[in-house]
Protein backbone atom coordinates (compact mmCIF):
# COMPACT_ATOMS: atom_id res chain seq x y z
CA UNK A 1 0.00 0.00 0.00
CA UNK A 2 2.53 2.35 0.61
CA UNK A 3 4.27 2.08 -2.69
CA UNK A 4 1.35 2.95 -4.12
CA UNK A 5 0.81 6.08 -2.39
CA UNK A 6 4.49 6.80 -2.87
CA UNK A 7 4.08 5.98 -6.88
CA UNK A 8 0.70 8.39 -6.67
CA UNK A 9 2.55 11.03 -5.34
CA UNK A 10 5.84 10.69 -7.85
CA UNK A 11 3.50 10.63 -10.38
CA UNK A 12 1.65 14.15 -9.58
CA UNK A 13 5.09 15.73 -8.57
CA UNK A 14 6.46 14.57 -12.34
CA UNK A 15 2.66 15.73 -13.93
CA UNK A 16 2.86 19.38 -11.74
CA UNK A 17 6.98 19.63 -12.54
CA UNK A 18 6.60 18.81 -16.26
CA UNK A 19 3.46 21.16 -16.29
CA UNK A 20 5.29 24.15 -15.43
CA UNK A 21 8.07 23.44 -17.37
CA UNK A 22 5.73 23.54 -20.66
CA UNK A 23 4.63 26.60 -19.27
CA UNK A 24 7.85 28.13 -19.11
CA UNK A 25 9.06 26.72 -22.12
CA UNK A 26 5.97 28.62 -24.44
CA UNK A 27 6.91 31.52 -22.43
CA UNK A 28 10.36 31.50 -23.22
CA UNK A 29 9.40 30.75 -27.18
CA UNK A 30 7.14 33.01 -27.16
CA UNK A 31 9.69 35.87 -26.12
CA UNK A 32 11.94 35.05 -28.95
CA UNK A 33 14.57 33.48 -26.77
CA UNK A 34 15.18 29.30 -26.26
CA UNK A 35 13.40 27.64 -24.28
CA UNK A 36 15.91 26.14 -22.37
CA UNK A 37 18.38 28.60 -21.91
CA UNK A 38 16.42 31.29 -22.84
CA UNK A 39 19.35 32.55 -24.77
CA UNK A 40 18.11 34.96 -27.60
CA UNK A 41 18.20 33.63 -30.99
CA UNK A 42 20.15 36.72 -31.94
CA UNK A 43 22.87 35.74 -29.43
CA UNK A 44 22.90 32.26 -30.07
CA UNK A 45 25.68 30.15 -32.52
CA UNK A 46 23.81 29.30 -35.63
CA UNK A 47 20.72 30.82 -34.67
CA UNK A 48 18.69 28.57 -35.91
CA UNK A 49 16.01 27.12 -33.93
CA UNK A 50 15.71 22.99 -32.92
CA UNK A 51 12.65 21.26 -32.17
CA UNK A 52 13.06 19.00 -29.12
CA UNK A 53 9.90 17.86 -27.50
CA UNK A 54 7.68 20.27 -28.64
CA UNK A 55 10.35 22.54 -27.13
CA UNK A 56 12.50 25.32 -29.68
CA UNK A 57 16.14 25.15 -28.02
CA UNK A 58 19.60 26.71 -28.96
CA UNK A 59 22.27 24.83 -31.25
CA UNK A 60 23.94 24.63 -27.62
CA UNK A 61 21.08 23.01 -25.77
CA UNK A 62 20.02 20.80 -28.95
CA UNK A 63 23.66 19.60 -28.60
CA UNK A 64 23.00 18.38 -24.47
CA UNK A 65 19.59 17.14 -25.70
CA UNK A 66 20.84 14.45 -28.27
CA UNK A 67 23.71 13.84 -26.01
CA UNK A 68 21.27 13.10 -22.95
CA UNK A 69 18.55 11.64 -24.98
CA UNK A 70 19.74 8.05 -24.58
CA UNK A 71 20.52 8.47 -20.71
CA UNK A 72 16.73 9.42 -20.65
CA UNK A 73 15.00 6.78 -22.40
CA UNK A 74 17.89 4.03 -20.19
CA UNK A 75 16.48 5.93 -16.72
CA UNK A 76 12.66 5.35 -18.25
CA UNK A 77 13.59 1.65 -19.06
CA UNK A 78 15.27 1.14 -15.82
CA UNK A 79 12.70 2.58 -13.56
CA UNK A 80 9.56 1.12 -15.08
CA UNK A 81 11.01 -2.27 -15.38
CA UNK A 82 11.56 -2.21 -11.47
CA UNK A 83 8.75 -0.48 -10.84
CA UNK A 84 6.63 -2.93 -12.52
CA UNK A 85 9.04 -6.10 -11.85
CA UNK A 86 7.99 -5.04 -7.70
CA UNK A 87 4.16 -4.98 -8.77
CA UNK A 88 3.86 -8.29 -10.04
CA UNK A 89 6.76 -10.00 -7.73
CA UNK A 90 3.26 -11.66 -5.76
CA UNK A 91 2.22 -13.17 -9.26
CA UNK A 92 5.49 -15.48 -9.45
CA UNK A 93 8.58 -14.93 -11.62
CA UNK A 94 7.10 -15.42 -14.86
CA UNK A 95 4.90 -12.50 -14.33
CA UNK A 96 7.31 -10.31 -12.90
CA UNK A 97 9.16 -11.13 -16.54
CA UNK A 98 6.67 -10.71 -18.45
CA UNK A 99 5.01 -8.00 -16.98
CA UNK A 100 8.27 -5.62 -16.88
CA UNK A 101 9.15 -6.38 -20.24
CA UNK A 102 5.76 -5.41 -22.18
CA UNK A 103 4.85 -2.87 -19.34
CA UNK A 104 8.57 -0.86 -20.31
CA UNK A 105 8.19 -1.47 -23.94
CA UNK A 106 5.05 -0.01 -23.59
CA UNK A 107 6.12 2.97 -21.18
CA UNK A 108 8.98 3.58 -24.05
CA UNK A 109 7.03 3.63 -27.08
CA UNK A 110 4.36 5.64 -25.33
CA UNK A 111 6.89 8.57 -24.47
CA UNK A 112 8.08 8.47 -27.80
CA UNK A 113 4.43 8.26 -29.34
CA UNK A 114 4.07 11.70 -26.58
CA UNK A 115 7.32 13.29 -27.67
CA UNK A 116 6.11 13.34 -31.42
CA UNK A 117 2.89 14.21 -30.80
CA UNK A 118 4.22 17.82 -28.96
CA UNK A 119 6.93 18.20 -31.87
CA UNK A 120 3.93 18.58 -34.27
CA UNK A 121 1.80 20.42 -32.40
CA UNK A 122 4.76 22.86 -31.72
CA UNK A 123 5.37 22.87 -35.58
CA UNK A 124 1.42 23.49 -36.17
CA UNK A 125 2.33 26.50 -33.64
CA UNK A 126 5.16 27.72 -35.84
CA UNK A 127 3.24 27.49 -39.55
CA UNK A 128 0.51 29.75 -37.79
CA UNK A 129 3.58 32.37 -36.65
CA UNK A 130 2.69 32.16 -32.97
CA UNK A 131 6.49 32.26 -32.94
CA UNK A 132 7.67 35.58 -35.25
CA UNK A 133 10.44 36.47 -33.55
CA UNK A 134 12.36 33.64 -35.19
CA UNK A 135 13.63 34.40 -38.52
CA UNK A 136 14.93 30.58 -39.32
CA UNK A 137 11.47 29.02 -39.18
CA UNK A 138 9.56 32.09 -40.97
CA UNK A 139 7.81 30.87 -43.78
CA UNK A 140 5.30 33.14 -45.98
CA UNK A 141 2.04 32.54 -43.54
CA UNK A 142 0.20 30.18 -46.35
CA UNK A 143 0.04 27.15 -45.09
CA UNK A 144 -1.11 24.19 -47.51
CA UNK A 145 -4.34 23.65 -48.58
CA UNK A 146 -6.49 21.38 -46.12
CA UNK A 147 -4.08 21.94 -43.23
CA UNK A 148 -6.13 21.86 -39.58
CA UNK A 149 -6.71 24.87 -37.87
CA UNK A 150 -4.67 26.31 -34.50
CA UNK A 151 -5.52 23.64 -31.75
CA UNK A 152 -6.77 20.87 -34.28
CA UNK A 153 -5.96 17.37 -32.42
CA UNK A 154 -3.69 14.89 -33.85
CA UNK A 155 -5.16 11.90 -34.96
CA UNK A 156 -2.66 9.72 -34.37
Amino acid sequence: MEVLVLAAVAGAGAFVAWVADRRRARRRNGLGRCASCAEEWADSRSRDAYLIHGRLVCEACAEKARRRMPWELGAIAVFSMVALASTASAQGPVAVVLFSAFGTAAMLVGAVKAMKLANRRAQRRIAYGEYPEIASVHSDGALPSGSPGPGAEDAG
